[in-house]
């Protein structure tokens, strides 16, 4: 019996939440499963979210600051895309230091948890959403298209020991954070189910407009 996508993200969202700490030592059966499986099923409920909308709620914004759906998902499309690029680019690097393991060890439940972080942020630069596509149809097939990308990139590199490879970011302190590649891709998933959640928000928002094609 096929589940909902709604009830698969449900239960997705909340094993991300509840999964215990990784160990760094290698990157495990158990990892390449949870990003497997996280990757179709935010997929999923982000585009039956978005399937029933006709083209005038797809682009429609209740506030004249706020998001549209198509905002939303054309965001999370450039996003993807950038992080792909950024999982190629740290696995052809050479061997790192053992220590950098020993940096982004217990990072795990901290990728997870930006799928509820209060805290806000804000998009920037190339991933700021800009109505680069004039319908939904190919806004929802470039976010998939980056989302297959994602889906190739973990499934060519199944053997690969993934925690050995690393991303690097500065937080507001100017310290520098260590990642290895499935911490990496845990937040890039945390950061989809971030803005499907938003989404679900705009959708339910009394301001949006109720329709039928």
């Amino acid at each position: 019996m096929k589940l909902p996508a709604a009830f698969l993200f449900v239960a997705f969202a909340g094993s991300l939440l509840a999964q215990p700490q990784a160990k760094t030592a290698a990157w495990s059966e158990d990892d390449r499963r949870e990003v497997m499986t996280a990757l179709e099923t935010t997929r999923q409920d982000l585009v039956a979210l978005v399937r029933p909308l006709s083209e005038k709620q797809f682009f429609h914004r209740v506030e004249a600051t706020g998001w549209s759906a198509n905002d939303i998902v054309e965001h999370l499309g450039l996003i993807e895309e950038g992080y792909v690029r950024e999982f190629w680019w740290a696995l052809s690097q050479p061997p790192m230091p053992a220590s950098y393991r020993e940096a982004a060890a217990g990072n795990d439940q901290k990728m997870r948890d930006y799928a509820t972080s209060p805290t806000k942020t804000e998009a920037r630069g190339t991933n700021l959403p800009l109505n680069r596509y004039a319908s939904k149809e190919v806004c929802v097939r470039i976010f998939n298209n980056a989302r297959d990308l994602s889906v190739e990139f973990f499934t060519k590199n199944a053997k690969e020991d993934l925690r050995g490879f690393f991303i690097f970011r500065k937080d507001s302190s100017g310290k520098r954070e260590v990642r290895d590649l499935h911490q990496q891709a845990l937040l890039m998933l945390a950061h989809t189910i971030r803005h499907t959640n938003q989404l679900r928000r705009l959708l339910a928002d009394p301001r949006f407009p109720q329709e039928t094609r």
